[in-house]
């Protein structure tokens, strides 16, 4: 049967809606013209599970944490794994007695079982000579491994803090969104630390990411500037999950997820913090972390923003060691949403990304096939009359980057009011089981 013009019309314009229900252009993730499709799955959280208790961690060496924050791990043998993240330790650890920052720890993905030593790797005011990004706090982060030629190592981005006086209250601390909690008022950075001797050791060796607001419009004020504490993915130019070493480091991207804060973006973005990502070549980012120059680290990478005609050409930060200087400005990821503290890992089950983020209350994870395009929340969990802080996404396939069918989200669990009063926190695992829409 021949069709006529209008059905011929009718007809295409009928398969152009089907085709943009289903994708997106993609406007700055490297490819021109790429059509970007947004994974239909659904994430369903299961029951939580004890992690460690304070009691035990207590018993560990552990005043706080661990961890404080989001946190790393790295595989040992068989299903054990050492974890690196935030603490404080008490006169009665081992290894490092009465200090805070990074300490390492064992067990499986279900529990925690020793501090490995109790003997902190890195801490407030390790950053290099003049840099005041870490001042006053210096731990947390994801752990992600790198090989360039020879060398092997790994790296930790972490969450440094420069710290002020409140004028405006009794504590002279700064109030913890609308929890009621009070912390010490802080301009959040993220720096990195990097191990040549399988994860033993690390030294800090600069500051790879500053907020789009100098430290001067927070400084002496009662906000804090929250940065997050880091999370690395690689992949290519497109956002494609590409394999740890990749076979062809020249193509290849480390791409960083943070939480930032400019007044005058668009959606939630207006007023409160979102989530943003940068991104360097892997090649540059291994050399500048073996360079023993904190400026090479300082511009490495780029923030990214998809009005521009380049997106990835805003600078992640001032390179100014006092931070008095403007880093670039940010694009947020989404903007019906605010978010703190991203967490993504590539999911291999379903060849997709998941992120795992903070809003105003509770845990809630999106999914996307290129870092840049993210479906809508697609699960969310909550704790009846607890808080939930740092959540950190970890793959249950033996590579802790990498999810399969069922992921673990880790989260410290609070009576609502109570944070950060660890004594009262329990270190927990929610399984997220993935799955299709039919």
């Amino acid at each position: 049967m021949k069709m006529n013009t209008i059905s011929k019309i009718v007809l295409a314009l009928s398969l152009f809606f089907i085709i943009s229900v289903a994708i997106v252009r993609c406007g700055g993730s490297g490819g021109v013209g790429m059509m970007t499709a947004i994974p239909s799955i659904v994430g369903t959280f299961g029951l939580p599970v004890t992690f460690a208790t304070h009691t035990a961690l207590v018993s560990y060496g552990f005043s706080f944490g661990p961890s404080d924050g989001q946190f790393g791990a790295t595989p040992v043998s068989g299903k054990t794994y050492t974890f690196y993240g935030s603490a404080g330790s008490t006169a009665s650890c081992v290894g490092t007695p009465s200090v805070n920052g990074e300490f390492s720890f064992i067990g499986t993905l279900d529990h925690v079982t020793g501090s490995d030593g109790c003997t902190r790797l890195f801490g407030p005011g390790d950053g290099p000579a003049g840099w005041t990004f870490d001042k006053d706090y210096a731990a947390g982060g994801q752990v992600v491994s790198f090989a360039s030629g020879t060398t092997t190592g790994w790296l930790i981005p972490f969450h440094g803090e420069f710290h002020w006086i409140n004028p405006g209250t009794v504590s002279g601390k700064c109030a913890v969104g609308n929890t009621g909690s009070e912390v010490p008022c802080f301009y959040g950075a993220i720096g990195l630390a990097v191990s040549i001797d399988n994860a033993k050791t690390f030294k800090v060796v600069g500051q790879i990411l500053q907020p789009s607001q100098p430290i001067s419009v927070f400084t002496g004020g009662g906000t804090n500037m929250t940065v997050g504490y880091g999370s690395l993915v690689i992949a290519d130019a497109n956002g494609r999950h590409l394999d740890n070493p990749p076979a062809n480091p020249g193509s290849a991207y480390f791409y960083l997820f943070y939480t930032d804060l400019l007044p005058g973006l668009p959606g939630v973005c207006a007023t409160r913090a979102c989530i943003g990502v940068a991104r360097a070549p892997y090649s540059d980012v291994v050399a500048a972390a073996l360079s023993g120059d904190p400026h090479k680290v300082a511009t490495v990478f780029h923030k990214y923003d998809g009005a521009m005609p380049d997106p990835w050409t805003q600078p992640a930060t001032s390179d100014t060691p006092d931070q008095s200087g403007t880093a670039g400005k940010y694009a947020p990821l989404w903007t019906d949403d605010a978010g703190a503290s991203p967490s993504v890992i590539y999911d291999s089950a379903f060849d997709v990304y998941l992120a795992v983020y903070q809003p105003s209350s509770g845990i809630r994870v999106r999914a996307s096939s290129d870092l840049i395009h993210w479906s809508g929340p697609i699960g969310t969990y909550s704790e009846t009359g607890r808080s939930l802080f740092y959540p950190t996404l970890m793959g249950e396939t033996g590579d802790p980057t990498t999810g399969g069918q069922m992921p673990r989200v880790y989260i410290s669990s609070f009576p609502t009011g109570s944070f950060p009063n660890y004594s009262t926190s329990v270190f927990e695992s929610v399984p997220l089981t993935l799955s299709t829409i039919p």
